[in-house]
């Protein structure tokens, strides 16, 4: 009987002993992953990039801030005095949050009727002109950017018929080449991270555009604009 009592008291020291065991290794364990997921956190801290020299990119030792935007633009303007309603778009890169050179060019949408119209056909203007734009942030903000830009263009102009007739040409025969330069005033407001509502004037001037129906001051003109700009 005492033999019994002994090995019953034998056994559970050896089960407590071994809880106490258990218990001591399982809370040893448990500093352990603490301490090592503190250094590996400290680590992924310390050796991380910042986001912000990540996406950082140079143009002739010139920070890119803004890889590149741009989208559709309309326009409402005059030749010949009427009404003009244009479409195109401009897109850009912007360096130091302060320059921008990109891109932009516009054509006729509607009809602009010329000399050389009659009861039998109808005479009507085209033209379309596109080049290199720079530009200056005059006002830069984190929701409202104000700036300016100048549109270095080359322009292609010429008449179209509505004829009424098998005999009348349809195109002119020339294609009038000019330049164009077109500086403007604009201002663009944030309207989500990816987009922005880009709007201004501009004034349109060409010089020596050589067309026997239409003066240069006539293509001279104010014209205003507003477009939608997405973040590439």
């Amino acid at each position: 009987m005492i033999q019994r009592v002994c090995k019953c008291k034998s056994v559970l020291h050896k089960s407590q002993v071994f809880f106490l065991a258990l218990t001591v290794l399982i809370i040893q364990m448990f500093n352990v992953s603490q301490a090592i997921a503190q250094d590996t956190t400290l680590a992924i801290l310390t050796t991380s990039v910042p986001a912000t020299t990540v996406n950082t990119r140079e143009f002739f030792g010139s920070k890119i801030t803004n890889i590149g935007y741009g989208g559709p633009v309309i326009k409402f303007s005059r030749f010949n005095n009427q009404f003009a309603f244009m479409t195109g778009g401009r897109g850009a890169i912007t360096i130091n949050n302060r320059y921008t050179i990109g891109g932009g060019g516009y054509g006729i949408a509607n009809s602009i009727k010329i000399p050389g119209s009659g009861e039998d056909t109808t005479r009507l203007f085209k033209m379309g002109y596109g080049g290199i734009e720079l530009g200056c942030i005059l006002l830069p903000g984190g929701k409202v950017n104000i700036g300016t830009s100048l549109l270095i263009a080359c322009g292609a102009a010429f008449w179209q018929n509505n004829p009424k007739g098998d005999k009348e040409k349809l195109f002119d025969d020339d294609l009038n080449i000019l330049p164009v330069l077109e500086p403007s005033l604009y201002s663009e407001v944030t309207l989500n991270r990816f987009m922005w509502l880009h709007a201004g004037i501009s004034y349109r001037y060409v010089h020596h555009a050589h067309l026997d129906y239409m003066t240069d001051q006539n293509i001279w003109s104010f014209s205003g604009y507003i477009g939608l700009l997405f973040k590439i």
